[in-house]
């Protein structure tokens, strides 16, 4: 939960490289061509912002009226680009590497260094009972491109959810890689 611009800043300074290329003159061909990384790297800054302000929206009514002109050019750019994910939801380390379809329930809870790859869905199950459960999700898990993870569930840390794959049962072994559907998981082999 970012509450300070230190707190800002640093979180920006983490995940600018994984988006910008260091090298000055790749940066600028990024830029210039409007490459997909750069795109995703301006809404990702504008998520990272929109929750300093909303974690200090209480603080006076400037505050809140900052938070709600951020929240919006945040939520524009992500229309534009396929990807709905709500403030606090993701600890540093997010990285997106394809725009389109990417949608996170705003209750989800996600650690640090997640991986999407594209058409990912983070969400409840919409019916029943535990209608409202989210999922809970460790440190480095990547989501593979078209992976789900539904329900009130808990996935490990230094999980792979392999493409296609929708999880909907907790997987509380660290390590492995979650296939199918539904996910069951397999042991990684040290290569």
């Amino acid at each position: 939960m970012i509450t300070t611009k230190t707190e800002l800043r640093r979180v920006l300074d983490q995940e600018k490289p994984l988006y910008i290329p260091t090298d000055c003159g790749d940066r600028w061909y990024a830029y210039l061509i409007n490459k997909p990384c750069v795109k995703i790297w301006h809404w990702q800054k504008l998520l990272r912002k929109s929750e300093y302000w909303f974690n200090n929206r209480h603080r006076s009514p400037l505050h809140y009226l900052r938070f709600l002109w951020i929240y919006r050019r945040k939520n524009n750019a992500g229309r534009r680009l396929g990807i709905e994910i709500s403030e606090n939801t993701f600890d540093v380390g997010l990285k997106i590497h394809h725009e389109g379809n990417i949608v996170v329930n705003g209750n989800a809870t996600v650690g640090r260094n997640c991986i999407l790859h594209g058409t990912n869905c983070i969400g409840n199950r919409g019916v029943g009972e535990g209608t409202f459960d989210t999922p809970v999700i460790g440190d480095n898990v990547d989501f593979g491109v078209g992976a789900c993870a539904i329900g009130g569930i808990t996935i490990a840390s230094d999980t792979i959810v392999g493409a296609g794959a929708v999880v909907v049962k907790s997987s509380l072994e660290p390590g492995v890689t979650l296939i199918g559907v539904p996910a069951r998981p397999v042991r990684r082999t040290e290569q």
